[in-house]
């Protein structure tokens, strides 16, 4: 019985340990972060995970990290797997802004909206999020406008184009009149060339 009881207890200790560490981690990765020094601060949140793959907190805190460090792609990932993982839904409006943010930031606007309306969902009072979703929607629609003019301007340069191509087909059709006019009062009108065209 004292047998099963020690290792009971060297297991609790071990776990108890194993968290400090993990705890300590990401403690230090947060005092990188507060000193802007992002990649420091990703190496202890990485750390943390290693000991603990599921922690919810540096997970969070490493896509913050990575996102201050431009690395988009890997705060994406990091987001979607703490996204499917986690129940609190506090934390899972957090992630869902995040998100939001780190599509701003790469011109994704239809999937940062989509995040954004996600957050609010789960919390219809974050001023924040709706804000962005604001910002975002305004944006998109002054890119489709753009598009639009882009659109327009292209269907005019390419109709314009047909205009002037027509003027100067006419153009080249009356210099082929005066230049046979030309040969015909010479007289050389045996040595006219046929038109090529």
């Amino acid at each position: 019985m004292k047998r099963r009881f020690l290792i009971i207890f060297l297991l609790a200790s071990t776990t108890f340990s194993n968290a400090q560490s993990v705890n300590a981690a990401i403690d230090k990765g947060n005092a990188y972060y507060r000193q802007q020094q992002y990649s420091l601060a990703e190496a202890q949140y990485k750390a943390a995970l290693e000991k603990a793959p599921t922690n919810a907190t540096a997970q969070f805190n490493l896509a913050n990290a990575l996102y201050q460090q431009k690395k988009w792609d890997e705060a994406h990932a990091v987001l979607k797997k703490l996204k499917e993982s986690i129940t609190d839904n506090a934390l899972k409006e957090a992630v869902y802004y995040n998100n939001g943010v780190v599509y701003t930031k790469e011109k994704a606007l239809a999937q940062s909206i989509d995040a954004y309306k996600a957050a609010l969902r789960l919390n219809p009072d974050d001023n924040d999020a709706r804000e962005n979703l604001q910002k975002a929607l305004t944006e998109q629609k002054k890119q489709q406008q753009q598009q639009e003019q882009q659109k327009k301007q292209q269907q005019k340069s390419s109709s314009m184009s047909q205009r002037e191509a027509e003027q100067k087909l006419k153009l080249l059709q009356e210099r082929e009149r005066q230049l046979q006019e030309r040969l015909q009062k010479s007289g050389q009108k045996g040595n006219a060339m046929p038109q090529d065209w």
